[in-house]
């Protein structure tokens, strides 16, 4: 299981409704208010929510991060974000991924959640690589 280290890159501390952007701006080594200019460029331009998963796929594209499924068991059981390190490379954990889950994106970089509170028994969802 990946380790959990409390980080929270908002400039001005708040605690909420800022996620996508926390987790982009972690995962991709920018300061928190480029991430959000990303984000604000690829809402207007493509007419998604600022902090929609489709916003956060097209700004994390633009690095040349992939999209990849909802991973599955081979029992069929859903893996938790703690357990990102059973289907990612090192490499890959190293530079960082950033994953969806319901309601919230985090960002696992150095083998570690980075996150302002422990999500690690949450479902993942989607997750994002870098090529």
């Amino acid at each position: 299981m990946v380790g959990f280290k409390k980080v929270n890159v908002n400039p001005k501390g708040h605690k909420t409704g800022d996620c996508s952007t926390r987790a982009i701006s972690t995962c991709l080594g920018i300061d928190y208010k480029q991430a959000l200019k990303e984000q604000y460029e690829m809402a207007c331009k493509y007419c998604y929510g600022l902090t929609c998963k489709e916003t956060t796929t097209k700004v994390l594209e633009k690095y040349g991060w992939v999209k990849m499924k909802q991973p599955k068991k081979l029992t069929g059981k859903k893996y938790l974000v703690g357990e990102i390190n059973e289907i990612c490379t090192e490499k890959q954990l190293q530079f960082g991924v950033l994953i969806s889950m319901a309601n919230h994106d985090t960002c696992v970089k150095n083998g570690v959640l980075q996150d302002l509170w422990d999500c690690r028994y949450k479902t993942i969802g989607n997750y994002w690589v870098r090529k």
